[in-house]
């Protein structure tokens, strides 16, 4: 349902890294103690109940690496376990010294519940592993988690290789606490400069957080606050709600300074006599404990007892005027703007139950209430979310900026703490020059420039910064900073002198061991760092002398994608040039199990059992026992050169012939399950990641369809950019020329007069259908006798064709269900545009067809698409999502005939010049060269020639 304004609350988890081994106790680990005892699990239990209770909510929950670090440290568990039941005895000692006190004793009584709860929850119901109870209410959609930069660096202020090395080491912690995707990325103090989301774009994030005043300073004209703002790459800020953050937190007018809630400054730490205090501190020092008995009362420094009924009346009644608030605030701006708003409301998470006691409580109340009336116009969302189902927003430029108190940088670059910065800049400058003079170290040597790399991003924690500036531990901040920048220097200069300080590694592993898949690669150069393997024309086919096995699940007729079309035509051409080719692939019924295809030697091998339909991952392991079956059949007639695997489906298969007859082994990766799912929500998809992670792992060679395929591979599977070919998929022009008389013709689909927006593909959510539905009532607007015809089948097909009903515009929308090769061509060649709107593209084979085709294209600028169209040149592009942005660029094609023709005129050229089958084959056949000269031990005489960085 679409409401007619949404709230997403942004809530970010963070930590300064705080963990000494060296001593049984630490003051400052309290810092986690108490924020998981006041708000971590306060507000998991809340999320849990609701989840329970069957409501359907979501917000963003960003955690930290430092703080997810932290809480996955066994270490860290074992001492708050500690901590926890030293609080459960003081529980006890306070029950019994109120004990009879009307006002002091429920209090007691309700902190000694809300112990053994946190305990219950911490211990019993996750096994101290809270991350993975976020990780549940993740999988269960309630939670979109974000993440932030390594170690909570203070982005502008680093060099653009710290921001790679911070980004990218922040989202693979990410992935590896979660086994997902972060759904956005929280900038540490929301501090952005520009620049900063290329690297975000190219660690896979779509999404931020801004101050208000950011989208006020945005050029050329400023922002509205209530829709997001594309800055390019992909990547959409969004913008502070002043009027939510005024409500929770303004000092004068917030709602945690109500008289009734309770009042934070007086704990019994300091109220109590020491020596009854003394054996529940972490140091001699007085400190606060948790155990706090009035409410605020007033401005005065009089207090009243805290009366936990009052505070939870007040609890709902604040809950009451918030939402109330917020159906007012949407009323008003979906008038102003015609378009659902978002209200975005971004909090430090600690300041819920930390500094505003009853905070957790809000939050669920709050929810709650939005949750329990689905069908009201409030609803709640994610800005991942918005952004999927309402696009980018408009573009647009912004300045650097941050939420600090005066919207800049003051607070982490003034008089008390601009000193540390020139150490910085100088040790980040050392971290490049080692990193780029030993680009493939292995062993202690890799060790050591991992650690070296962690010390220099430990050193560069805001946190630091913020301490020196508001005064407070300062000098703890300070012997942090110096130990990082001590340890770095150590490691470093045994680098540099060409033997590993191993002492100093294994103090430094044993003291910070906060990320254990850091990579110093990151510091490399940006250009050695970002760009695939291109390949110049060579002696590829010449080179090799076959025969070629090929794995495939599709192969014609049973085509379901792009997949089954290109192993069909890549082998064609490799056997027209020379090159013996067999392929493997699964029975198709009606098919002869074996037969020769124009040269191509083809196994289709049956599949036992259930069908894939009733038993999907049943059915790919037997697939891959009938293929390996197959081929160990033939191993003893023929030997192959090299063995082409396409895609993780066939991917056990491979991996064990590949043991088994000790050949090389080619992966191409056409897509990957992260990039069609937009993230890793479920146990299948995380199955099917693992296998693409050991697939690619385990191949001689890579090879991905795009750039954008290259880089999504490499951040997905840890696999250095370098290492990867990228080879674009081709097309054969005659291939889709019509046949007289075969297949329905355009006439059987539309009236006379009829302009045709010609769709083919799967109906599936990352093909973006849905956008183009909803660009029609505009087209229809400008273009009223355009008829869109969707040919193709998928899941999504009844949805669609509802909201082409909802929208009006059913009556110019044709669905044609699913197309032979025949019919395809004949609308393909007829068709008036031929329109890609994809959110997910690796490649875009149909576009190619539609170039070949001479008919103008509009696709989204997403993946290989945005590497093939150039707007104005060759097709037209849009960004993906943007139903407004898609119709004006097809109004655009559909009006300017001349300007089309010139369009497709230049499509075909480069069609027949970059996308040619013969090129194709010739670099597939020099990665083939490569992995046999790997595999047999001989010397890569070829590489120079292969490398075109």
């Amino acid at each position: 349902m679409i409401h007619k304004g949404y709230w997403a609350l942004v809530l970010h988890a963070h930590l300064p890294y705080v963990r000494h081994p060296e001593l049984p106790e630490f003051m400052e680990e309290r810092w986690l103690f108490e924020a998981l005892t006041e708000c971590y699990l306060p507000m998991t239990e809340g999320w849990q109940r609701l989840r329970d209770e069957g409501l359907d909510y979501c917000l963003t929950w960003s955690v930290s690496p430092p703080l997810a670090a932290m809480l996955t440290d066994q270490l860290l568990q074992n001492r708050y376990l500690r901590h926890l039941d030293k609080l459960l005895i003081l529980a006890d000692n306070e029950c019994k010294r109120t004990q009879g006190d009307p006002d002091f004793a429920p209090v007691a009584r309700m902190y000694r519940e809300k112990l053994e709860k946190a305990r219950a929850i911490y211990r019993d119901q996750w096994g101290c592993q809270i991350t993975e109870a976020w990780r549940s209410l993740a999988d269960s959609g309630h939670l979109d988690l974000w993440t932030c930069s390594a170690t909570h660096c203070f982005l502008p202020y680093a060099s653009e290789a710290s921001w790679r090395a911070q980004i990218h080491t922040g989202v693979k912690n990410h992935q590896r606490v979660f086994g997902s995707m972060p759904r956005g990325f929280w900038l540490p103090e929301c501090a952005y400069t520009p620049g900063v989301e290329r690297i975000l774009a190219e660690a896979g994030v779509e999404c931020f957080m801004v101050d208000t005043g950011t989208f006020q300073r945005a050029r050329p004209t400023t922002a509205n606050i209530y829709e997001p703002l594309h800055i390019g790459h992909g990547v959409s800020a969004f913008a502070r709600d002043p009027e939510t953050g005024r409500q929770v937190w303004d000092k004068s007018s917030g709602y945690p300074g109500d008289y009734d809630y309770r009042e934070f400054y007086r704990d019994i730490g300091f109220d109590l006599p020491y020596e009854d205090v003394a054996p529940f501190l972490a140091s001699e020092v007085r400190s606060d404990t948790g155990f706090k008995y009035y409410r605020i009362t007033g401005k005065g420094d009089h207090k009243e007892p805290y009366n936990p009924e009052w505070a939870r009346g007040k609890i709902q009644q604040h809950a009451d005027n918030f939402v109330f608030n917020r159906h007012a605030q949407i009323a008003h701006w979906h008038g102003v703007m015609g378009k659902p708003p978002i209200v975005v409301s971004p909090y430090d998470a600690e300041l819920f139950g930390h500094w505003w006691y009853e905070g957790p409580d809000f939050v669920e109340a709050v929810l709650r209430r939005v949750a329990s009336n689905p069908e009201g116009p409030l609803g709640l969302t994610t800005p991942y979310r918005y952004k999927q189902t309402f696009g980018q927003g408009p573009d647009g430029q912004i300045s650097f900026s941050t939420w600090g108190e005066d919207g800049f940088g003051k607070v982490w670059l003034s008089p008390v703490n601009d000193f540390i910065y020139p150490y910085l800049h100088r040790a980040e400058r050392e971290m490049v020059i080692l990193a780029e003079s030993y680009p493939d170290a292995q062993g202690e040597v890799a060790r050591c420039l991992n650690q070296t790399a962690l010390e220099l991003m430990l050193a560069q924690s805001s946190d630091w910064a913020f301490i020196l500036y508001t005064g407070t531990t300062t000098e703890y901040a300070k012997r942090r900073m110096k130990e990082h920048y001590d340890l770095f220097w150590k490691l470093a200069r045994s680098l540099r002198q060409g033997k590993v300080d191993l002492t100093t590694l294994v103090h430094a592993e044993w003291k910070h061991p906060i990320f254990p898949d850091v990579d110093y690669r990151h510091y490399i150069g940006l250009q050695t760092a970002t760009v695939p393997r291109r390949l110049a024309p060579g002696p590829g086919l010449g080179a090799v002398k076959g025969p070629v096995w090929m794995l495939s699940w599709e192969y014609p007729p049973r085509v379901m994608g792009g997949l089954g079309r290109h192993v069909y035509d890549l082998s064609q051409t490799l056997v027209e040039q020379g090159v013996p080719v067999r392929v493997f692939t699964c029975a198709v019924e009606g098919c002869p199990e074996f037969e020769w295809v124009n040269g191509v030697a083809l196994h289709r091998l049956p599949v036992p059992g259930r069908p894939m339909s009733d038993d999907f991952l049943g059915w790919v392991w037997r697939m891959n026992f009938a293929l390996l079956e197959g081929m160990m059949a033939q191993i003893g007639e023929e030997t192959p050169a090299v063995v082409h695997a396409h895609d993780w489906l066939v991917a056990m298969a491979a991996k064990e012939f590949q043991r088994l007859s000790n050949r090389p082994m080619v992966a191409t990766i056409h897509a990957t399950e992260h990039g069609r799912q937009r993230g890793i929500h479920t146990e299948l998809q995380r199955y099917i990641h693992g296998v693409e992670t050991e697939l690619v792992k385990i191949a001689d060679e890579v090879i991905a369809c795009s750039d954008y395929m290259a880089r999504e591979i490499s951040t997905l599977f840890d696999v250095p950019i370098p290492v990867i070919y990228a080879i674009p998929n081709g097309v054969d022009p005659k291939a889709i020329v019509p046949t007289p008389g075969r297949g329905r013709r355009m006439d059987d689909f539309k009236q006379p007069g009829e302009e045709v927006i010609f769709y083919v593909g799967r109906l599936v959510s990352e093909k973006g259908v849905q956008v183009l539905i909803e660009a029609m009532p505009q087209i229809l607007a400008h273009r009223p006798k355009a008829r869109l015809l969707i040919a193709g089948k998928g899941p999504m097909d009844q949805e669609l064709r509802s909201r082409a009903y909802h929208l009006g515009v059913a009556h110019q929308v044709t669905f044609a269900g699913f197309v032979d090769d025949d019919t395809r061509n004949q609308l393909l060649n007829n068709a008036d545009v031929a329109v890609f709107p994809s959110l997910y593209e690796p490649f875009g084979i149909v576009a190619l067809e539609a170039m070949a085709a001479k008919v103008p294209v509009v696709v989204s600028d997403t993946g290989g698409l945005g590497e093939i169209i150039q707007t104005g040149k060759n097709g037209w592009k849009v960004p993906p999502g943007d139903a407004g942005a898609l119709a004006h660029g097809i109004v655009t094609v559909l009006s300017e005939p001349l300007k089309a023709k010139h369009m497709t005129d230049e499509a075909l050229r480069q069609v027949r010049l970059i996308y040619a089958w013969d090129a194709i084959a010739d670099q597939t056949a020099q990665v083939y060269a490569q992995a046999i000269a790997k595999a047999d031990g001989e010397p890569n005489v070829q590489e120079e020639q292969l490398l075109a960085m």
